[in-house]
């Protein structure tokens, strides 16, 4: 192989391992309600999850953050199975209650950005069907959800373009819808969904009550993906004071989910399609109460406890969850910004090299031919 083409072969492979592959036309999502349900099992053969879509690979974390990562998946018998790795530090609480009121200074900010990336999901129980070709129960979800931000006082921005189709680049349509609320500065991102398995997995009764449960999703496919964990943590943390039963888990999975734009976007899974949407309506209070506390109320210590109060001094502000997020955002983006320059830089230099090793073979060629014919000349005399 020439040296000009062994160059284009290494800068073609280092360009497709690059991190340029972490945008939003190399991952997609694919989400069905009206496929079938995998069983995911532990090494004891005990379920750990349900999901509609598993891969070798997809990590869950339980409530109390143990992890689980799948590595192996049958789609013969729809099952799969995950071995436990380890378990993450859980953030300590320290709740401090001011007679309920909150106290903050004036300056801070509350903003939050809604959106749906699959619009058609709806609740089967409520509406009849499973997904609606346009706006589906899932719209109703987010404007609930809008209105309790709007009664604690958050600038809401609910975009409620549609997506549709239901397909595999509904996250690259709606990265545009994400990219406009994150343009008004939010506080946070959250794409509202609802899961397509079992009622059993997100409905139980708490206190004599049924409750449907959150399934919090982040992407693997990400910059943010560390932070976005961190954030997740910190709602489940806050969520265990005030209402334990709110969220079901955290699906790591092989996906970008548009997470990487903001180090507070995460994707709620509503229940699921078999659920009670009125249920879900109801859960929509504690949910937004808990991203609330956790966002303005909740302080991160330097020992990683999470001190949850009513009353934040002026002096305390930049240890808030909401911009202590922020900090590790600023900072993973610089690093990322280094990496792309760096990976940019040996990009043209792998391309310059190309070009002058090209043409100095072809100049090569074209001395050796002049002299070859002037060789063949004398020897016909």
């Amino acid at each position: 192989m020439k040296l000009h083409k062994i160059f284009l072969f290494i800068f073609t492979v280092f360009f497709l391992l690059s991190p340029f592959c972490k945008t939003s036309a190399c991952f997609a999502y694919t989400e069905d309600s009206s496929v079938s349900i995998y069983l995911i099992y532990d090494e004891l053969n005990n379920v750990l999850f349900e999901s509609n879509v598993v891969e070798e690979g997809d990590i869950f974390i339980t409530k109390d953050f143990k992890q689980y990562e799948v590595y192996s998946v049958d789609e013969n018998t729809l099952s799969a199975y995950a071995e436990y790795v380890g378990r993450y530090l859980k953030p300590k609480i320290v709740y401090k209650d001011n007679k309920g009121k909150l106290n903050l200074s004036s300056n801070i900010q509350k903003s939050v950005g809604l959106y749906m990336t699959h619009n058609d999901e709806s609740y089967v129980p409520t509406d009849g069907v499973s997904s609606i070709y346009g706006a589906g129960g899932i719209h109703e979800v987010a404007e609930s959800l809008a209105d309790i931000f709007a009664n604690l006082d958050y600038t809401v921005y609910l975009d409620e373009t549609l997506h549709i189709p239901h397909n595999s680049s509904a996250y690259t349509r709606s990265a545009t819808t994400a990219k406009r609320l994150l343009e008004k500065n939010v506080s946070a991102l959250f794409d509202i969904h609802r899961d397509g398995v079992s009622r059993s997995v997100y409905v139980k009764t708490i206190n004599g009550v049924e409750r449907c449960k959150v399934r919090i999703v982040i992407g693997q496919a990400n910059e943010n993906s560390e932070a976005n964990l961190q954030f997740a943590m910190y709602l489940i943390s806050v969520a265990e004071e005030f209402c334990p039963w709110l969220f079901l888990d955290i699906y790591f999975a092989k996906g970008h989910y548009n997470q990487a734009l903001s180090s507070k976007a995460l994707l709620f899974e509503m229940g699921t399609y078999l659920a009670e949407k009125d249920l879900v309506l109801d859960t929509v209070h504690y949910l937004a109460n808990v991203v609330d506390k956790t966002l303005f109320s909740t302080l991160v210590q330097e020992d990683n406890s999470l001190v949850v109060s009513d009353e934040i001094l002026e002096s305390d502000e930049e240890n808030l969850v909401t911009n202590v997020l922020e900090e590790f955002n600023s900072t993973q983006n610089f690093q990322d910004k280094y990496i792309e320059n760096i990976t940019i830089f040996i990009i043209v230099l792998l391309i310059t090299l190309s070009v002058v090793v090209y043409f100095t073979l072809k100049r090569s060629r074209k001395k050796e031919t002049k002299t070859y014919c002037f060789l063949k000349k004398n020897n016909r005399l």
